[in-house]
C-alpha cells in the first residue's frame, strides 16, 4: 500500500529566474499578434511624460493579474517579486500603488479606447474563425458590494449591476456597461443593444440577438426586425400574454421530446408548446409567440399543474430547434461566472463608480484574451474549457527562463502534459 510520508524538506532560496506563470508568455504573445498591446498604446494617452510604465505595459500587468487568479491589486506584489517573470516580460511589474494611481487617471477617461482595443481583438478573432454571423446574449450580473456609493438592488442587495453582451459563438465579450445597482436590467436597452451592435467588426453580416423577459419592449423588438436582426426574448406573462395561454384549448398543446434522461426515481418532466401571432401593444408588427407549459414536479395549490411560460421571436426555425437555441441563451450565466470566480472581478477594488467601471472593463479585455488563446493558439480540446481549468493546466506552468543565443528560452519540466499547448501558444 501506497502511503504518504513524512516530508523532511529545507526550504533555500535561489538566483535563478524561475517562474511559476509560464504562460503569462502566451497570453503577452496573442495580445500582441492580435494588436491589442499597439492599440493601447496609441489610443491610451493618460502621460504627459515618457516615463513609467506604458499604457500597454500597465493594462497587460492588470491583464495578468487577473488571468494568474489574483483576487486583489495588492497580489501584483507576488508577480512583482517573481524574477523569472521579470525576465520574461523585460521589465518589472508595476507596483499596486502605481496600479491604483494609474485606475484613478484612467477612470471616466480611458473607457472608449479600452471599448475600441476589445472592439479589434474582437475582429482579430472574427478573422481568423472566419465569423460572419454574430448571436449576441444580452443579460444584467449583479455584483454585491458593501461601500458606501453601492446602492439597493431589486434582489435587497447593495451592490453593481453591470449589463452585457456576449458573442456565443466566440465566447467573448463584445460590450458591457457598469451600472449601479438600482439601476432595471431593461433600463436603457435599445441604447445598449445599439452600442453592442456597434462594436461588432466589419465581418460580421448577421445579427442574432437572445434575452430575458427584461428586454421584452416593443420599441426594441422593432428596432430588430426592420434592420433584419433576428431574436429571441423571454416574453413577460403580463395580462396579454396571459389571456393567450388561457385561450389554448387542451388538443392544441403539442407535447415536446425531452432531452433530459429519467435517474433515478424522477422521470423527465413533460412540456407541451403552442405557436401563435402576438403584437405588442406599442409595437408596429405581429411576432411568433411560442407559448410553454411544463408539468410541475409537485403540483402547486394556487397555480396548478403546470408553469407556463412564452418566447417572442421573428425567426422560422423548426419549434423544438427554435426552444432549444432560445435557451442556449442562460450559457451567458456561465460567462458571469467566469468573470466573477474565473477572474475573480467579484470584489472590485474601490468604492468609486469610475474606478470600478475601469477595472470591470480590463477585465472584459482579460476573457477576451484568454477566449483570443483558445480560438487562435490552441484546439478544439479547449474551446470549453473554464479559465480555472486552462490557468491549472497552462497559464501555471513552472518554468526557468534563460538567456541563450540572445533570446529567452523557457525550460519547463520534462513530460509535462500540457508542453505541447503551451508550445503552440508561442508559434
Amino acid at each position: 500500500m501506497i502511503r504518504q510520508d513524512e516530508l523532511k524538506i529545507k526550504l533555500v532560496e535561489t538566483k535563478s529566474a524561475v517562474t511559476g506563470f509560464g504562460g503569462a508568455s502566451a497570453l503577452v504573445t496573442v495580445a500582441n499578434q492580435t494588436g491589442m498591446l499597439d492599440a493601447l498604446d496609441r489610443g491610451l494617452n493618460l502621460k504627459r511624460r515618457r516615463r513609467g510604465y506604458s499604457p500597454s505595459a500597465s493594462v497587460m500587468d492588470l491583464m495578468l493579474l487577473m488571468c494568474a487568479g489574483g483576487e486583489c491589486i495588492d497580489d501584483l506584489a507576488v508577480l512583482r517579486e517573481d524574477r523569472g517573470l521579470r525576465r520574461l516580460l523585460g521589465r518589472g511589474v508595476m507596483a499596486p500603488s502605481t496600479a491604483h494611481d494609474f485606475l484613478r487617471k484612467a477612470a471616466g477617461r480611458a473607457m472608449e479606447a479600452l471599448a475600441a482595443v476589445r472592439r479589434r481583438g474582437l475582429g482579430s478573432m472574427a478573422a481568423v474563425r472566419d465569423m460572419r454571423r454574430a448571436t449576441l446574449d444580452c443579460d444584467a450580473v449583479f455584483f454585491a458590494s458593501g461601500v458606501r456609493e453601492a446602492r439597493m438592488s431589486y434582489l435587497g442587495e447593495r451592490g453593481w449591476m453591470p449589463m452585457m453582451a456576449y458573442w456565443a459563438e466566440l465566447g467573448a465579450v463584445v460590450h458591457d456597461e457598469f451600472r449601479h445597482g438600482n439601476e432595471s436590467p431593461g433600463s436603457g436597452a435599445l441604447r445598449f443593444l445599439k452600442e453592442a451592435v456597434w462594436q461588432l467588426p466589419d465581418c460580421v453580416e448577421q445579427v442574432r440577438v437572445r434575452s430575458d423577459s427584461a428586454w421584452y419592449i416593443a420599441e426594441l423588438l422593432d428596432w430588430c426586425h426592420e434592420r433584419g436582426y433576428q431574436f429571441s426574448i423571454t416574453a413577460d406573462k403580463d395580462h396579454a400574454v396571459k389571456e393567450l395561454i388561457a385561450q389554448v384549448a387542451e388538443p392544441q398543446w403539442v407535447e415536446l421530446e425531452t432531452d433530459a434522461e429519467a435517474t433515478g426515481r424522477h422521470r423527465p418532466l413533460r412540456q407541451w408548446a403552442h405557436e401563435t401571432v402576438h403584437t405588442l401593444n406599442d409595437s408596429r408588427y405581429a411576432y411568433r409567440m411560442i407559448l410553454l407549459r411544463r408539468q410541475r414536479r409537485q403540483p402547486d395549490l394556487f397555480e396548478g399543474a403546470y408553469s407556463y411560460g412564452a418566447i417572442i421571436t421573428n425567426m422560422e426555425m423548426p419549434l423544438e430547434a427554435q426552444m432549444r437555441w432560445h435557451y442556449e441563451r442562460c450559457n451567458s450565466e456561465n460567462h458571469h461566472k467566469e468573470l466573477k470566480h474565473g477572474l475573480s472581478l467579484r470584489v472590485l477594488p474601490s468604492g468609486d463608480f469610475a474606478v470600478n467601471a475601469v477595472w470591470f472593463r480590463i477585465g472584459t479585455l482579460a476573457y477576451n484574451l484568454i477566449a483570443a488563446l483558445k480560438h487562435l493558439k490552441l484546439d478544439e480540446s479547449w474551446r470549453y474549457l473554464s479559465v480555472k481549468t486552462i490557468r491549472f493546466r497552462l497559464l501555471r506552468t513552472p518554468a526557468l527562463v534563460v538567456r541563450h543565443a540572445r533570446s529567452l528560452w523557457l525550460r519547463a519540466p520534462r513530460g509535462h502534459p500540457h508542453l505541447a499547448a503551451l508550445r503552440a501558444s508561442l508559434a
